[in-house]
């Protein structure tokens, strides 16, 4: 069973590696509601950005089409209030906080019909990390005080990675893995092709849509699955089990990288464990041998 997890204690971010022991959807939102602390934080290696294989001018211009009938809402930008974005600086390279607070108020009035009049965007610059080699602007989204919705954009570019809604739903509903949808999800793999298309969420033709695997946040139940492009890219889409409600949207951006990041990351282990097989005394008559091979996802 695959499974992901997110916004078990709010929208402050962090990057989970451990997560890699549940499989690829286990990342879904990696980029943006992981359960965060400044310690956890602390723990990530940053690197340098790269933008060797970013069509900046391709980003730019898509972020810059008004979606039809969107007008700016009258919202506060804040900070988050934590350590770790307390100490970020942006570079000169990096578009304005409220640049991309208007990217990510786009986004979301496109995707959920979100209108932020009235409402606080809170802020925080993030370094790059080996999972996401780009740095970024990361928001939470407070409406009428609490945080419901997050988004988080390339800081330079301006290219938008992830749109959540996290919510909490007023009734008791299970989160148990369903395993008849499980064999046949075929009524949300045509959910997410249509919407898909209707966001343009890979920037072109949808080329596959294929079931990624169940989970839950908080007390909603959900199902995730990818959206591949005809140009390549690849994005995830979430919904909710319990209603169909589209959950968030994790684009090319920050999907991919995840991706392969997880990729490396299994790579690694399976080596580990064959380092750990040689080493480990043979196993005779009844014993149990000290390894045993396991499916990661």
């Amino acid at each position: 069973m695959k499974a992901n997890r997110f916004g078990e204690k709010g929208f402050k971010q962090t990057v989970v590696v451990a997560a890699i022991a549940i499989g690829a959807s286990a990342l879904l939102f990696q980029g943006f509601i992981q359960a965060a602390t400044a310690e956890e934080f602390k723990k990530i290696n940053t690197i340098p950005t790269s933008y060797a294989n970013v069509a900046a001018s391709t980003s730019k211009a898509t972020q810059s089409n008004l979606p039809t009938g969107y007008k700016k809402a009258n919202y506060k930008i804040g900070a988050i209030d934590l350590e770790y974005y307390r100490n970020q600086t942006p570079t000169s390279k990096d578009i304005t906080k409220e640049a991309a607070a208007e990217i990510g108020a786009r986004a979301l009035w496109e995707v959920f019909g979100l209108n932020l009049e009235g409402q606080v965007i809170e802020m925080g610059y993030q370094q790059p990390t080996e999972s996401l080699p780009r740095s970024s602007w990361y928001a939470d989204v407070l409406i009428n005080g609490k945080r419901s919705y997050c988004f988080s954009v390339d800081s330079v570019t301006g290219e938008l990675f992830d749109v959540v809604h996290g919510r909490t739903l007023d009734k008791q509903v299970s989160v148990a893995f369903d395993p008849v949808l499980d064999k046949n999800p075929q009524e949300y793999v045509a959910l997410a092709k249509k919407l898909a298309e209707k966001y343009n969420v890979v920037h072109s033709q949808v080329k596959s849509v294929t079931y990624n695997g169940q989970g839950y946040s908080d007390n909603d139940p959900t199902i995730s699955l990818d959206i591949a492009g005809e140009n390549g890219e690849i994005a995830l889409m979430t919904f909710s089990r319990y209603d169909k409600a589209l959950l968030g949207i994790g684009y090319n951006g920050s999907y991919k990288p995840s991706l392969e990041f997880n990729e490396k990351l299994q790579k690694k282990l399976e080596e580990k464990v064959k380092e750990l097989e040689k080493s480990a005394p043979p196993a005779s008559g009844n014993e149990t041998p000290f390894l045993t091979p396991v499916e990661l996802d």
